[in-house]
């Protein structure tokens, strides 16, 4: 197990981007069931068909859970009415990514990294395995084997094929989100308490291929809808916000 002092550990290796998996689990959630209510259901339903009731727990506690159920924060019951509202696949592999980054830090730092430098050479292994020898110098991760930074830095990669991060020459993808996509995290955002300021600056909209500018704009856009009041005057940001739970916003997305 990982120690505590360090930033990054190796839960990615648990499994990478798990999108059809997380998709099946997703779908298969009833509002309102406990944690351990949904894995017994999901047991007995043999819902991850072919896997190991032993696999199924791993994937449900080590990776589902960890990403988008944790305490006092159900993300499941969001993503499943947004689905059945009809978002699109490719936004949810958006909102995914950013759960699954968030879980892992060291995914989170990587894609970062690659946002901030305009990566313009091919994401690979040797990429991703360079990142973490830096980390480890750094004192950011612990002293891994070599077969565990191949695995970390295998899976790293193999997220951002995941989430359709990567284009078919393994560049990274430039592509603004979906709107919707930054509708949900800018409520989620304000929900958690963050100022209009702080939220604007959250390096989530980094990795979603976002800089400051281009979220400005996106945000106007989105107030042309009547959701939210915008103004920004280059240099103070202030949101009028029309729903005052996180729920009450989704109930509305989901109609």
């Amino acid at each position: 197990m990982t120690s505590a002092r360090f930033k990054y550990n190796s839960n990615l290796a648990k499994g990478s981007g798990l999108v059809n998996e997380t998709l099946t689990l997703i779908e298969f959630y009833e509002n309102g069931e406990s944690k351990s209510e949904f894995i017994t259901r999901c047991i007995s339903h043999n819902v991850l068909n072919k896997s190991t009731e032993h696999r199924t727990k791993d994937i449900i506690n080590l990776v589902f859970f960890d990403r988008y159920w944790r305490d006092n924060e159900n993300v499941v019951q969001y993503l499943k009415l947004l689905r059945e509202a009809g978002l699109s696949l490719d936004a949810l592999k958006s909102l995914m990514f950013i759960y699954t980054a968030r879980a892992n830090q060291v995914l989170f730092d990587f894609v970062l990294e690659l946002r901030k430098e305009k990566h313009s050479k091919k994401v690979t292994r040797e990429t991703s395995k360079a990142f973490l020898l830096r980390a480890i110098s750094d004192g950011l991760a612990p002293g891994w084997s070599d077969s565990m930074i191949t695995r970390v830095s295998s899976y790293l990669v193999s997220c951002l094929n995941d989430f359709d991060l990567l284009d078919n020459e393994g560049f990274l993808k430039w592509n603004l989100p979906d709107s919707r996509v930054c509708n949900f995290f800018l409520h989620e955002l304000h929900f958690k308490g963050y100022s209009d300021e702080k939220m604007a600056h959250d390096e989530l909209w980094i990795l979603l291929g976002l800089d400051f500018y281009q979220l400005i704009k996106e945000i106007e856009r989105i107030s042309f809808k009547g959701l939210i009041i915008f103004q920004y005057s280059g240099e103070i940001l202030k949101i009028g916000w029309t729903f005052k739970t996180m729920q009450e916003y989704i109930d509305h997305e989901c109609r």
